[in-house]
């Protein structure tokens, strides 16, 4: 026991300050260290240094190797699951998948024309450009078609989207 503390005494602030050099963290380091000493003393009956110093320095780099692998698998773990942003992507996908059937079911009061000009411009991403050259319009006059759809369903969603809010 007198010796066990005399090696204590002797090496835990060099090793708590290598510990810490490399994982930033006092209370991480200070675990390392004493898991190190803790791993010593169960299996002192066997143990047979002749270089502590040696001895604890290549031990607590193999602690300090194996809890920076112990804190890569936690991290992906941790980037990949994430119970509350998957129920929370799923309630997404649902109001999403319902804004876009209001305004299916709103885009049809439209005339044919102004409902086709409104999805090659927001569901294809197509420019004003673009779809005036296809429908053989002006671009002045795909804008209008454009305005008109947002207008209508800007009035529409008003109700829907200040209580989609509210509820957030």
């Amino acid at each position: 026991m007198a010796a066990f503390e005399l090696l204590y005494k002797e090496y835990w602030y060099q090793l708590y300050c290598v510990a810490f050099k490399y994982t930033g963290s006092g209370p991480d380091a200070e675990e390392l260290v004493q898991n190190l000493f803790e791993k010593i003393w169960r299996n002192r009956a066997t143990l047979q240094v002749k270089n502590w110093g040696a001895f604890l320095t290549v031990s607590l780099r193999n602690m300090v190797i194996d809890f920076h692998r112990q804190q890569a698998v936690k991290n992906k773990f941790l980037e990949n699951y994430q119970p509350g942003a998957a129920t929370a992507s799923m309630a997404e996908e649902l109001e999403q998948e319902q804004l876009l059937v209001l305004i299916e079911n709103h885009l049809h009061e439209l005339p044919e024309k102004t409902q086709t000009i409104f999805k090659l411009s927001r569901y294809e991403h197509k420019s004003v450009k673009e779809i005036a050259g296809h429908m053989q319009l002006t671009e002045k006059a795909v804008e209008y078609h454009i305005t008109k759809s947002l207008k209508l369903l800007r009035q529409h969603l008003r109700n829907y989207l200040n209580t989609y809010f509210t509820l957030l």
